[in-house]
């Protein structure tokens, strides 16, 4: 059977060009509860390392979400909770800060874009758009997350890329180096905030390289996910996983229908993808 991984950012109640709708949350999880047996993050790892695993006759499905965002908190956790659902968070470790756990947020913070948050963070210092350490915290304890490593800098350089892919100018020892300390710093916050150890990382905007994709794993990374879209198998023998993301339900029911058939997902890789793979740039530097 197989596992099709899927990849939420936001959820909010207003309608958000980067975000979910509260209602079209509940709508598309009526859909995947439908067509797929969910499973929880420790068993997305038992059946991604081909452990004894009670398989049936349906699909699986996993749910993760990118980068820590408050409306995570505010919104989604209750939804999930509701539904006795649990789903894997990626937690940007640039995004961190000390604060009180929140009831609530100024919704005018909770409405900016990915861009404004960013930028309020790393040039203002005000992280609101953000769970904070306390937040992620209680986040561990609620039984519906699951906190994993999404790096330290979740943002684009000069080539358009991540940070993290691939060289962008420096040299290839001095890029490899900064994104081992990268890796590290993030698991060190996100294992302190569990106080386990991870063993799953989320390539921010989805970017990496094969040589990335080696050091994360020499950083104790055995499981990485991207963002190009395909199904997982269990022991399956890719260093970096397929994910799908989610915005509208008609791409969400597509997505489905395409990638949950094989022959299907098979002509759809005939077609142009978004590049999430940056081997050539990396080569470029050497």
């Amino acid at each position: 059977m197989a596992l099709l991984v899927f990849m939420y950012h936001r959820v909010l109640p207003q309608a958000h060009l980067e975000a979910v709708e509260c209602g079209l949350f509940q709508r598309e999880l009526d859909l995947l509860q439908k067509k797929f047996r969910i499973l929880k993050p420790s068993q997305v790892e038992e059946y991604l390392r081909g452990k004894d695993f009670p398989e049936g006759k349906e699909d699986f499905a996993a749910l993760t979400f990118d980068d820590g965002w408050a409306d995570n908190l505010f919104y989604a956790t209750g939804i999930l909770k509701e539904r006795n659902l649990a789903a894997m968070m990626a937690v940007s470790a640039g995004f961190r800060y000390e604060g009180p756990i929140r009831e609530r947020e100024e919704m005018r913070v909770l409405m900016r874009s990915m861009r404004e948050s960013s930028e309020a963070a790393r040039f203002r210092g005000d992280f609101r758009s953000y769970l904070s350490v306390s937040e992620l915290k209680s986040l561990v304890s609620s039984g519906v997350w699951s906190l994993e490593a999404h790096g330290t800098r979740h943002f684009t350089g000069a080539k358009g890329k991540s940070v993290l892919a691939a060289p962008q100018g420096e040299e290839v020892a001095r890029f490899e180096e900064e994104l081992k300390k990268d890796i590290l710093r993030s698991r060190e916050y996100v294992d302190s905030l569990t106080g386990k150890k991870g063993r799953i990382f989320f390539w921010p905007y989805g970017h990496y390289s094969s040589r990335g994709a080696e050091i994360a794993r020499e950083c104790g990374y055995d499981i990485q996910f991207s963002v190009y879209k395909g199904a997982c198998r269990r022991n399956d023998p890719r260093l970096v996983l397929p994910r799908i993301g989610v915005s509208r339900y008609r791409k969400l029911y597509k997505n489905v229908l395409v990638f949950g058939n094989p022959l299907l997902a098979a002509i759809r890789k005939l077609f142009p993808a978004e590049q999430v793979c940056f081997d050539e740039f990396y080569r470029e530097e050497k």
